[in-house]
């Protein structure tokens, strides 16, 4: 098998780095972590609504934490 030479760009470029920009640093993602539970925690209590719960998390991106 021959080993790829070129870049995604072609030439002799090389393919450019991607970052991902949602989870930059593990402390960050961490209290997104920490947030998400306290709105369930939250939730489960009776404190705030389900649904609002849910909308939180969801507009929040949280989705992900």
């Amino acid at each position: 098998m021959t080993t790829k030479t070129k870049g995604r760009n072609g030439g002799d470029r090389p393919t450019p780095k991607t970052t991902d920009s949602r989870n930059f640093t593990p402390i960050h993602s961490s209290i997104k972590a920490a947030i998400k539970a306290a709105i369930v925690r939250l939730a489960v209590w009776g404190v705030i609504p389900a649904g609002f719960a849910t909308w939180l998390i969801q507009r929040g991106g949280l989705k992900d934490a």
